[in-house]
């Protein structure tokens, strides 16, 4: 069952266009055996990633979008894998990294 946490939100600026966003964020266990399963075309695949390695993945890739970074990064903080300052920092950096790269 999918439990309701919470929600973040952010703001997309790309030149002169401005847009902002709510992400209603929830928590899922799942049975250790779970494979899923791509129906809609739209991923190439999907990688277990053990939670200790995520925030290293988010800061070294960009293997996810930046509005999924921002959910990954309040998970990670709300179940103790980062540090206010470490997650403020990845946050910031992701940001201003992904941000960049639209001009």
């Amino acid at each position: 069952m999918a439990i309701p946490v919470g929600a973040v939100s952010y703001e997309d600026i790309d030149g002169h266009t401005c847009k902002r966003d709510v992400l209603f964020c929830y928590d899922l266990l799942l049975p250790d055996d779970f494979q899923p399963k791509n129906t809609d075309g739209e991923l190439e695949s999907f990688m277990l990633v053990p939670v200790a390695q995520v925030a290293n993945v988010i800061h070294k890739t960009k293997h996810f979008k930046p509005n999924c970074v921002i959910v990954i990064i309040d998970f990670l903080f709300r179940h103790g894998s980062l540090s206010l300052s470490l997650s403020l920092s990845l946050s910031y950096m992701h940001t201003h990294v992904q941000g960049s790269l639209h001009k």
